[in-house]
């Protein structure tokens, strides 16, 4: 096998497989890459078993054939080496090694057996559809952060995707906080329920960032795969069932006041300078049309700080994770927040009125 990578080219598809390929794996196999050299172009492959990872790049291959190497080495290899480089690929020693040349540059990497590398099969079209790529971008933007990091909780360890009406809809939470929003499609398939991972999610949501247009999502009874330009991504879903997370949405009949979100944002994020690192308790306290904010640390101090908001219903407090309030604030891009509120023992509802598609719930804490 002998072929010629531009830099600019296969650096991109490297990068990405090394986030998926597994680094901690007791299997050494799956922290390797699967570079195959045919007709089409090079393919590069990686996985963990549950997240796969297909990419198709140029490059001028005078014989075919595929190596398995490790992935972070062949990553850095190619990351140091000149901006305009052309790499060239030589399986040697009865293919036992991958040559790297670049220049003046030359390195010999052992390799593994294609053949033992886990089988990548994309996905059949049981439900299959197109959206835009910024329109999902922004539908996971706005519920990834409340995705739930403890392990022992799987179901609610990804973003939950569901059809309602003509809608795809996302949901996330972690039992203190809910995010959901939806935006428009025309999918004419039936869309079950589906959860998810949050090791999918980022490395979608990355995936998307790079490119314009529609990609393609395929869902089969246990896995979801996202076409994206010339990369495939395919993943296993989270087992479980995700709560019913309607039940917990408070209702929009009850006091709001409206608050310039970008002030509201810089207020949360000084004042919970004082407040504990670990639990960020902030307390909010409504009198009138000046909302409060307090933090109390017993080891540092306090600190006080308001703001005036439009509010005409009964004097109002609770306590809250800064942190929280933060991921709303700095996640929704309008001008105003529009925050509901009942007693201090009630969660909140917090909107955006630019995008009204998008809802939050944050459960107040004890301070």
């Amino acid at each position: 096998m002998r072929a010629k990578v531009t830099k600019s080219n296969i650096l991109p598809a490297i990068t990405r497989a090394v986030s998926v390929a597994d680094r901690k794996s007791i299997v050494p196999i799956l922290s390797h890459v699967l570079l195959e050299f045919s007709a089409a172009g090079l393919c590069v492959k990686a996985t963990d078993l549950d997240h796969s990872i297909l990419e198709t790049v140029s490059a001028d291959i005078s014989t075919f054939g595929s190596a398995v190497v490790p992935a972070t080495t062949l990553n850095d290899i190619i990351r140091k080496s000149p901006e305009n480089a052309v790499l060239e690929f030589m399986l040697m020693d009865k293919g036992h090694k991958l040559a790297v040349v670049t220049g003046h540059s030359r390195f010999e990497l052992s390799t593994l057996d294609p053949a033992d590398f886990p089988a990548i099969s994309t996905l059949k079209n049981t439900c299959n559809f197109n959206v835009k790529s910024s329109e999902l971008s922004k539908l996971i933007s706005r519920t990834k952060f409340s995705i739930s990091p403890e392990e022992s909780r799987h179901n609610l360890g990804g973003l939950y995707l569901h059809k309602e009406d003509s809608r795809l809809k996302a949901a996330s939470t972690d039992g203190h906080r809910l995010s959901v929003s939806h935006i428009e499609t025309d999918i004419k398939e039936h869309l079950h329920g589906v959860i998810i991972s949050k090791k999918t999610v980022g490395e979608v949501k990355k995936l998307l960032d790079m490119f314009t247009g529609e990609i393609a999502l395929t869902f089969s009874a246990n896995q979801v795969q996202f076409s994206i330009g010339d990369v495939i991504f395919i993943s296993k879903l989270v087992e479980g069932t995700f709560p019913d997370y309607k039940r917990v949405i408070p209702d929009a009949s009850v006091d709001f006041f409206l608050v310039n979100r970008a002030a509201f944002s810089e207020i949360v994020d000084r004042v919970a300078v004082i407040s504990d690192d670990k639990v960020r308790s902030l307390k909010l306290e409504l009198n009138k049309n000046t909302l409060y904010f307090y933090a109390v640390n017993s080891k540092v101090g306090n600190a006080r700080d308001e703001m005036e908001v439009v509010y005409s219903g009964p004097n109002w407090n609770a306590g809250f994770n800064a942190g929280y309030l933060l991921d709303v604030a700095q996640t929704l891009p309008g001008e105003k927040l529009k925050i509901y509120v009942r007693d201090s023992l009630a969660s909140i509802l917090l909107t955006d009125e630019s995008e009204p598609e998008s809802i939050f719930v944050i459960m107040p804490m004890r301070i």
